[in-house]
């Protein structure tokens, strides 16, 4: 019991020892389990969806919607990682300054605001596209949620 308790702190200390690296395949080069959908999978619906009964030509619109966004989504988090790597070459060089590393950081936080505000205009589309009585499925089972 004793040893369990030295050893338990040294854990987290373990995983980070070797972290994902940028351009590293994610899961260690392992393929991913099945409950990891990749994001450009089409005939995903978004699971807050599930449990709605959604109607074929529902499905197919919103099926529509995601893809849409999906493609000007992309596009910006090219961008968004591209900046990430300029930070972090800039902070490994001499050129380094916390003006340029500032300046980096507001067109992150620019990108992050636009995706955010495009993930909510996507929501409140597929929202608009629901029965009355989905609506309210949705809007309880949301609620459930945030208890």
């Amino acid at each position: 019991m004793r040893k369990l308790l030295l050893i338990l702190p040294l854990l987290p200390a373990i995983a980070l020892a070797n972290p994902q690296m940028p351009g590293e395949p994610p899961f260690g080069g392992m393929p991913p389990s099945k409950h990891h959908r990749s994001g450009h999978d089409e005939a995903h619906l978004p699971g807050f969806l599930h449990q709605l009964d959604l109607g074929e030509t529902q499905q197919s619109e919103i099926k529509a919607l995601v893809k849409a966004h999906r493609a000007e989504l992309d596009a910006k988090l090219k961008n968004a990682i591209s900046i990430g790597k300029e930070i972090h070459q800039l902070s490994f060089s001499n050129d380094y300054s916390d003006d340029k590393i500032q300046a980096l950081l507001d067109q992150a936080d620019a990108i992050h605001k636009e995706t955010a505000l495009q993930k909510a205009r996507l929501d409140n589309a597929i929202f608009k596209l629901l029965t009355k009585e989905q609506q309210e499925k949705l809007q309880s089972k949301m609620a459930h949620f945030e208890d």
